[in-house]
C-alpha cells in the first residue's frame, strides 16, 4: 500500500483532524551497514545488514574479501559486528566489536586497521569497543543500560555529516540513512515559523542536529537526552560552531524535570517543545499532562507508531491542544515506515468545549396531515 494512502486511511479510521502536509524526504545519500554475526539453522556466519533492497557498496565486498584472507583468519573468528557508520555522502566511521583475548587475534585486529586506512580513504575513522553486557548492539537504538568502553584506533571519534558543517560522536543515534535527517532542522524552521523571542525545548533529543540547525531561529535552544553519547556529539558541535544560546541537559525527561525546569522564572517566555520518544513509544499521562501544564505555544510531537500516535492525539487533545497538521517523514524510500511530526496548539478558540457540548439535531417533525377545503 501506499505510503501516503496508509496515513489518510489512519486519519480516517481514528478521526484525526489536521492538515495532512506532503510528505517530506530528500534524497538518501548513503546509510549505515554493519558486518555481524547472525545464527542460522545452528550455524554462525557473518552476513551484511544495511537498508533494505539497497546493494553492498563496492568498497564494503572489497573489505569483505579482505576479511577472507588467511593472515587475518584470527581477527575474523572473533567479530561480532563490524558497523560503518555513514556520514551521508559516501564517507564512513568503522567501529569494531570483537572479543580480542590473545595477541594473535590483537595482531591481526591491527593488520586490519592498517589496511583500512592504507586502501580505503573513505574510511574516516576506526575505532574498537567493548560492552557490558557483551552482545552486538544497533546504534539506531542501543541499550540504555549498556556500558561502553571504545578504544581508539585511528581518525576521531567524531564523524563529519557531509554537506554540513555539524558532526556526531561515532557511538551516538542517528538514522541509518542519513539525507532526510540532515535537512530536518530547515524543515522545521519553514513549518514553524518561529518568531525571534520563541524558545525551543528538544527532548529524546539525540546528538541535537536539527536543534541545533534552529539556534538561528529561536531566541534560545535547550536540548534533553539521557544518553552520555548525545551529549558529546552535542559538547562538539555547539564548540566548533560557536553557538551560545543552546544548552543541553544529560537527564531523563519525566514530569518532575519538566516542573522544575519550568518553575525557574528564567525559563519563562513562548515555547515550542519538539518531543522524538524511541521507537515512537507512548509519553506517560502524568508527563503528557506536565508539558500540557506548562502552556507551551507548540507541541510538535514526532511518532512512528500510527497506534500510538493515535492514542498520543487524544491525550493532548485530553489536555486542551488541538492537532494543527501533520507532517509525514520518509527516512528512506525503502523503508516501510513512515513517522508522523504532529503540530498541537493550545485550543484558544475552545474548539473542544464546543465538540463536546454539541448535540446532533434531531429532524422537525412535518405536518403532513391533508388539508380540507370547505364545500
Amino acid at each position: 500500500m501506499d505510503k501516503r494512502q496508509k496515513i489518510n486511511d489512519w486519519a480516517k479510521l481514528n478521526k484525526i483532524p489536521g492538515k495532512i502536509q506532503a510528505v517530506f524526504t530528500a534524497e538518501p545519500e548513503g546509510g549505515d551497514w554493519r558486518y555481524i554475526l547472525r545464527e542460522v539453522k545452528g550455524k554462525k556466519n557473518l552476513a551484511w545488514e544495511g537498508i533494505p533492497d539497497e546493494p553492498l557498496p563496492e568498497n564494503l565486498q572489497k573489505i569483505e574479501v579482505q576479511l577472507e584472507k588467511e593472515h587475518l583468519r584470527f581477527f575474523k573468528k572473533q567479530i561480532m559486528q563490524i558497523i560503518f557508520r555513514s556520514d551521508g555522502g559516501g564517507g564512513y566511521g568503522v567501529l569494531i566489536q570483537a572479543a580480542l583475548n590473545t595477541p594473535e587475534q590483537s595482531r591481526a585486529y591491527k593488520t586490519f586497521l592498517e589496511y583500512l586506512q592504507r586502501m580505503h580513504p573513505e574510511i574516516l575513522c576506526a575505532h574498537s569497543v567493548q560492552t557490558k553486557p557483551i552482545f552486538p548492539f544497533d546504534t539506531s537504538n542501543p541499550p540504555p543500560a549498556m556500558q561502553y568502553i571504545l578504544h581508539k584506533g585511528f581518525g576521531s571519534e567524531y564523524i563529519k555529516l557531509a554537506s554540513t558543517e555539524l558532526c556526531f560522536h561515532i557511538l551516538d543515534w542517528l538514522p541509518k540513512s542519513k539525507g532526510t535527517y540532515l535537512r530536518l532542522g530547515e524543515k522545521l524552521r519553514e513549518w514553524l515559523h518561529p518568531a525571534k523571542d520563541d524558545r525551543l525545548l528538544s527532548c529524546h533529543c539525540g546528538g541535537a542536529a536539527e536543534s541545533i540547525q534552529l539556534c538561528k531561529s529561536f531566541k534560545d535552544v535547550h536540548c534533553l537526552d539521557v544518553r552520555e553519547w548525545a551529549k558529546l556529539s552535542f559538547t562538539q558541535n555547539v564548540n566548533r560552531l560557536q553557538i551560545k544560546n543552546a544548552r543541553f541537559y544529560r537527564e531523563k525527561l519525566d514530569e518532575v524535570w519538566i516542573k522544575k525546569f519550568f518553575a525557574s522564572e528564567i525559563n519563562k517566555g513562548k515555547w515550542t517543545i519538539l518531543l522524538n520518544p524511541t521507537k515512537g513509544e507512548l509519553l506517560t499521562q502524568p508527563l503528557t499532562q506536565a508539558i500540557a501544564s506548562t502552556k507551551p505555544e507548540r507541541v510538535v510531537h514526532i511518532i512512528g507508531d500510527l497506534e500510538n500516535a493515535a492514542k498520543e492525539t487524544n491525550r493532548w487533545r485530553s489536555c486542551g491542544y488541538v492537532l494543527r497538521k501533520i507532517m509525514p517523514i520518509e527516512w528512506h524510500p525503502n523503508i516501510r515506515r513512515l513517522d508522523l511530526a504532529m503540530l498541537f496548539v493550545p485550543d484558544r478558540a475552545g474548539l473542544l468545549g464546543r465538540k463536546a457540548s454539541m448535540k446532533p439535531k434531531k429532524n422537525p417533525k412535518l405536518n403532513y396531515a391533508p388539508k380540507y377545503r370547505e364545500k
